[in-house]
């Protein structure tokens, strides 16, 4: 099958709007059939992370029959800080075509930007259970030449909590959990900055100056950190819950029969007050609703019980249609969800790409004994 008249180029702010219909006709697979919508202008969702962003279009013509997005980031890890690029948005139209085409273009592609960026190697999150995407990437039934490999550097799940079941125990009465207050600062920033240094991943910045990390931030604020205290007044965790709206929409097209069983069961929990249901599926409404949460970031938690204690005070101070979701390595015990929450759990895995003859940087192998800082994913 021949390239012949296709073109991979760089996207500028004029292809916006192409974008953003050629990004909402795609949906992602998994559990949750999802289709993403954004603002007018597709960029603003890199803007808004404040990173430095390459995003590029094949295209035939004037159609656009694949995209992908590449942010940089320096990220600090134990020993030395790595500049690296996230494969993000990999968008490929499901003709025939464009799905044999894109690998020619691809491998190529992740040379370019390693020589123009100067980054040091490359990073895309997967959710494990898309299997289009686990086929294509992971296990490929037949290994072409010149093809990227993907290694896993990190497994992780992503939680989504939708109530408390009426029964489960209360939190700790020894656990207080209150919204920021300006005379907390000094001691909040001692505690995260504390918390963070046992992290890989984590943005250089933070590592830097997270004073100055959050204060330059379009998405954080220090008035809506929740910080938990022990009897002693001491700060032993906190969280940051962000709207899910502040960067783009996610509208379900369809639910798989597990999730859709969770979703009529979730029905049922609104009914009787103790759970919060989850958005119509486009296939049953011909509508294209939007899911409501909020993402829980900085989540720090010397202990279960004080987990417990954040992830009920930012559900019960998120609106009526918001579910809460956060990230957490599975051999993380701490962040397991908690006991008595209505909970859902899909596996993610961080992966390192790598072109053809080059070798996986240790960093980002699973020989490491250290966590990893995952806010810096963006769903």
């Amino acid at each position: 099958m021949s390239d012949a008249g296709l073109k991979l180029r760089e996207a500028t702010s004029e292809d916006s709007q192409k974008l953003n219909n050629f990004f909402m006709s795609i949906p992602t697979h998994g559990a949750i059939e999802i289709k993403i919508g954004r603002e007018q202008h597709f960029f603003s969702f890199y803007q808004r992370l404040g990173l430095t962003y390459k995003t590029y279009i094949l295209e035939d013509g004037i159609e656009i029959l694949g995209t992908a997005s590449f942010l940089m980031r320096e990220l600090k890890f134990k020993n030395r800080t790595l500049l690296l690029a996230q494969a993000c948005d990999l968008r490929i139209s499901p003709n025939r075509r464009a799905v044999l085409s894109w690998s020619n273009f691809f491998h190529p592609l992740l040379e370019e930007v390693r020589m123009n960026e100067k980054c040091d190697g490359f990073i895309t999150s997967i959710n494990q259970t898309e299997s289009q995407a686990m086929n294509a990437f992971i296990r490929p039934k037949l290994k072409r030449a010149h093809q990227p490999l993907y290694s896993l550097a990190r497994s992780y799940n992503l939680v989504s909590v939708h109530g408390f079941y009426p029964w489960a125990a209360r939190a700790n009465r020894n656990i207080t959990v209150r919204p920021f207050k300006s005379s907390d600062k000094e001691n909040l920033l001692a505690h995260l900055k504390a918390f963070s240094s046992h992290f890989d991943f984590l943005p250089v910045e933070a590592h830097d100056d997270l004073a100055d990390f959050i204060n330059r931030s379009l998405l954080y604020s220090w008035s809506q950190f929740l910080i938990a205290f022990d009897a002693d007044d001491k700060i032993i965790g906190c969280v940051q819950p962000i709207s899910s709206s502040l960067l783009q929409d996610y509208f379900p097209q369809e639910y798989d029969p597990q999730a859709h069983n969770f979703r009529q069961f979730l029905k049922v929990t609104q009914w009787l007050r103790f759970g919060r249901r989850l958005t119509k599926p486009f296939s049953r409404t011909q509508k294209q609703e939007a899911l409501h949460f909020r993402l829980l970031h900085f989540l720090s938690a010397a202990h279960p019980e004080v987990l417990k204690a954040l992830i009920k005070a930012s559900y019960d101070t998120s609106k009526q249609n918001e579910f809460l979701i956060y990230a957490y390595e599975k051999n993380d015990f701490r962040k397991r969800p908690p006991r008595g929450s209505i909970f859902a759990e899909i596996p993610y895995g961080l992966y390192s790409i790598e072109t053809d003859g080059r070798d996986i940087l240790p960093e980002l192998s699973l020989l490491n004994s250290r966590s990893a800082w995952l806010d810096f994913i963006w769903f």
